[in-house]
């Protein structure tokens, strides 16, 4: 018989170092580009020209979780994250970074979909919480490690942060599709579906785009700030690292209790940290002030991750496919317009300009968010 494994164990291992992968690149591309000859909106073309083709993508990637095997589309996935990330070293201009790029994006888009999907074939309800909340962890804490191990790594050798990362993701897919098998969803998992109110999905789905609109403004910008302050790239990942350390603590924490659930507070919360993070970062000239302004940023994006991600996964377990593809959509589409904005503000209204625009943008989506809630929760 052949062996295969089920284990909820195996795929959050999975998960890690897919994403400790993603954090290594989070990193690498942005320093090869600047090494290319990328100025802010070069840079900030990167990420919009990749989540473009994420965004597109993510929503027909969610449909084909609900019909074909996950752990073939996952597997798959990562071998074709490895191909396109095995690349990068070779590319001689930057122009031609765009293309790969886009190839890496597609692959993740097709990635997440299947694994987040995946969950609801283990346990459905309010137990769904726990499940999504190590997946969570599991993710952010391998770009958290990702991240700070790229910073050395680059520094020994650039292209050894995308030959690792590649070369192993094409290994660990391999392993993934053939060898893991996603169990079968059990009948009585819809009747443990989640009930509460469907606005609170798209209350989060709003606040997640938000904050990573902020994230991606971080990770593909700040680089280039990092750089012209002087800033080593073992130090830019330590500071980028302070993102993903946040967010996997704002994770642990909303894992061990239920109470946050179809509240309002928690969105408010995010919100506001993303906030006052992104002022934090106009404000500074240091790295103790960036780092405090990051650690906000990644606190409030924990916060609209783990809520938009529970509500799609949760509320209607038939539909966690193509909701998860949802959710992946607007945090893609916020990974579109940050770095886009970010680049064209960052290059012609001052280096700093984005992070002031981007916190007043953030409030006035607050203010979007307390208005719809009020209207949907009144007595009919």
């Amino acid at each position: 018989m052949k062996f295969t494994v089920q284990s909820l164990k195996f795929f959050y291992v999975f998960t890690f170092f897919m994403n400790l992968f993603v954090g290594m690149l989070a990193l690498g591309i942005p320093l090869l580009a600047l090494s290319l000859g990328a100025n802010n909106v070069t840079l900030g073309a990167i990420g919009t020209l990749g989540a473009l083709a994420y965004i597109l993508f993510v929503p027909l990637s969610g449909i084909l979780s609900d019909r074909f095997p996950k752990n073939l589309q996952a597997g798959l996935a990562a071998i074709l994250f490895g191909i396109m990330v095995s690349l990068f070293p070779s590319v001689p201009r930057l122009i031609l970074i765009y293309p790969v790029a886009i190839g890496y994006y597609l692959a993740l888009a097709l990635l997440w979909p299947a694994l987040e999907s995946a969950m609801s074939h283990y346990v459905s309800g309010k137990a769904l919480s726990a499940k999504a909340g190590w997946y969570n962890v599991s993710w952010c804490s391998g770009a958290m490690v990702g991240i700070y191990l790229a910073g050395w790594i680059y520094k020994i050798r650039p292209a050894l942060v995308f030959w690792i990362a590649g070369g192993l993701g094409i290994i660990l897919g391999a392993v993934f599709a053939g060898f893991f098998r996603v169990p079968a969803k059990r009948v009585e998992s819809e009747n443990g579906s989640e009930v509460g109110p469907i606005y609170y999905l798209y209350l989060y789905w709003l606040g997640n785009g938000a904050a990573y609109f902020s994230l991606n403004l971080i990770r593909n910008i700040f680089p280039k700030l990092a750089v012209d302050l002087g800033i080593s790239s073992s130090n830019l990942g330590l500071l980028l690292l302070l993102l993903s350390f946040s967010q996997c603590l704002l994770f642990i924490v909303l894992n061990v209790t239920a109470r946050w659930h179809f509240r309002l507070w928690p969105l408010v919360l995010a919100m506001l940290l993303v906030a006052a993070g992104l002022m934090a970062a106009f404000f500074s000239k240091t790295m103790p002030g960036f780092g405090l302004g990051f650690l906000l940023i990644g606190a409030g994006a924990g916060l609209t991750y783990s809520g938009s991600l529970y509500y799609a996964i949760s509320l209607s377990s038939s539909l966690a496919g193509s909701r998860s593809g949802w959710h992946e959509f607007y945090l893609g589409l916020g990974g579109l317009a940050g770095p886009l904005l970010g680049g064209i503000f960052a290059q012609y209204l001052g280096v700093k300009s984005p992070y002031l625009i981007f916190a007043l943008l953030v409030l006035m989506a607050l203010l979007i968010q307390i208005v719809y809630f009020r209207k949907q929760s009144r007595p009919a």
